[in-house]
């Protein structure tokens, strides 16, 4: 889901609506610092009036320069805020149709090892469920090759997670009839996606899937995969700390900190869920 851009919130009276709502330092650095932002990293107030300051505040946030959040985030978390304040309900696009719309294909042959997909599906839909409507999650188990191109005409989603088994020569193991393994090659798997580019991000969360990352960079902004095997566990604390961070975040590589903390924490070396993203290709 894309965020707005600051010509699009200052058209929108955006500046104005914060400097309402926040028209005070007191106010203002509360608010930031439950984004992440340090106020030592803001702006001085002086005599500058609300809106100027958050005009100044909205160009940083547009240049990068608080990593991790993006303007999307400020509108988005002030309209949590004042649930009844229709102007920025407008400007947070708020509804089912601005939704971070997240697609998981979940596969576990009956020919492979046992997968706790259920247990990943259920992490995934409880950090929906925290995330006051930013997600809303389409799960798709036993997901078929055939179920593929469907399911994201269907849903068109912002994000494709996957889970289940990859193997060590780039494929992704879906179901065919009999709920045995039927192999998608990552060529394949791009193909499909590109029908329905640009996605924010693209998750593998399967084995051996971190060196296919790069060929899946011209459907999505951001892929995630994993340099070697991976354990139920280690898959479960990924997708736990991913989603959470994207119950209170739109911000993907915040995201993929998040999911590399949580697997730090649980006793997984975060080193092998490896994420790319166009902007990294492009330095």
């Amino acid at each position: 889901m894309a965020s707005p851009t600051w010509t699009q919130l200052r058209d929108a009276g955006a500046f104005e609506t914060l400097g309402e709502l926040f028209p005070d330092a007191p106010s203002s650095h509360a608010f930031l610092e439950d984004l992440g932002i340090s106020p030592a990293l803001l702006p001085p107030f002086a005599q500058l009036p609300a809106a100027s300051w958050w005009r100044t505040v909205c160009r940083t946030v547009d240049r990068g320069r608080f990593k991790g959040v993006v303007l999307g985030d400020l509108v988005t978390a002030a309209a949590v805020l004042y649930p009844g304040h229709q102007g920025l309900a407008a400007l947070a696009g708020r509804g089912a149709t601005t939704a971070l719309r997240i697609l998981c294909l979940m596969s576990a042959p009956l020919d492979e090892a046992r997968l706790r997909i259920g247990a990943e599906q259920r992490v995934i839909r409880e950090a929906a469920a925290r995330s006051a409507g930013r997600l809303t999650v389409e799960a798709h188990p036993a997901a078929r090759v055939s179920d593929i191109l469907p399911q994201l005409q269907a849903v068109r989603p912002h994000i494709v997670h996957f889970a289940g088994h990859g193997t060590d020569d780039g494929r992704l193991l879906f179901e065919d009839e009999t709920g045995t393994s039927a192999p998608v090659p990552m060529r394949a798997l791009a193909a499909a996606l590109a029908l329905h580019a640009p996605l924010d991000c693209v998750v593998l969360n399967s084995c051996w899937s971190a060196a296919y990352a790069d060929g899946l960079l011209d459907c999505a902004d951001t892929v995630v995969g994993t340099s070697g095997e991976l354990p139920d566990d280690a898959a479960l604390a990924f997708a736990e700390g991913f989603y959470a961070s994207l119950a209170h975040s739109t911000a993907v590589d915040r995201a993929c900190e998040s999911a590399r903390a949580a697997l730090l924490l649980n006793g997984h070396d975060p080193d092998e869920v490896h994420h790319c993203s166009r902007r990294s290709r492009a330095a």
